[in-house]
């Protein structure tokens, strides 16, 4: 086998269907809608506390974001599967040699490039801090780790509400729903007694986003955004093959 085939088995089936799943979304003027209010709000955000308190960090900025991303993730993947269904094109892809668990993590893949191509715009705001201040560099590390553990998360709940139905706005609700009840639970916690609210506290994201976002580098923290987004990813796999064997 020759390097050129070997380079191109790497590629397939998995990047080339993510590049194209990526493509659609940039050629979506709703991804631009999103894409312009979110970095409008987090600029917001961001520069408020910069000039009226003078405070180099950017906690103002990310702790908004587990509420702000209930809204933008699902925004985001709506139309991951509720297109193809919606469109039939989900059955142009089961005559294709892929397997189902490449379309889901081809889908995955999109939704993760698409969430960095946001935040690469919010690079700015460290930039900014790094030269006006002495801001903590561990903590804007950590905090960027947060971001894209939380995204993650809530992408494979978007990604797998998007399987359920053939209606975007459906899938929107209902990954809205979930997201929102990761949310709400470190609130819930709180009316909770003893080892029942550690518990729930423990599947709340805010309590695992907080960490990492102040620079701490916890392994438990790491492995609650993998296993909860293998689960959702797991549960999209079984939606997929449900729905295939009707």
């Amino acid at each position: 086998m020759n390097k050129t085939s070997s380079v191109s088995d790497i590629r397939n089936p998995v990047f080339l269907l993510a590049s194209k799943e990526l493509s659609t979304l940039f050629n979506s003027p709703a991804t631009y809608v999103v894409f312009v209010v979110f970095l409008l709000i987090s600029g917001w955000l961001f520069v408020t506390p910069l000039f009226q308190a003078d405070v180099s960090s950017l906690n103002s900025f990310l702790q908004p974001l587990p509420l702000l991303f209930t809204f933008l993730i699902p925004a985001l993947t709506m139309r991951s599967f509720a297109e193809e269904f919606r469109e039939g094109t989900i059955e142009y892809l089961a005559t294709l040699p892929i397997r189902d668990y490449e379309v889901v993590l081809a889908k995955y893949l999109a939704a993760m490039g698409l969430l960095a191509v946001l935040m690469l715009f919010t690079l700015v705001f460290p930039l900014i801090l790094l030269s006006v201040g002495r801001p903590d560099i561990g903590e804007m590390v950590g905090g960027y780790v947060a971001v894209f553990g939380l995204g993650s998360l809530f992408g494979s709940i978007g990604l797998w509400a998007s399987s359920l139905t053939r209606n975007q706005v459906v899938a929107f609700i209902v990954a809205f729903f979930v997201c929102f009840l990761f949310f709400m639970l470190g609130r819930v916690a709180d009316f909770l007694p003893g080892v029942f609210a550690n518990f729930v506290r423990g599947l709340s994201v805010e309590a695992h986003f907080e960490a990492l976002s102040r620079g701490v580098l916890d392994s438990r923290d790491l492995i609650y955004w993998a296993s909860g987004t293998i689960f959702f990813l797991s549960a999209n796999l079984m939606v997929l093959h449900s729905r295939r064997w009707r």
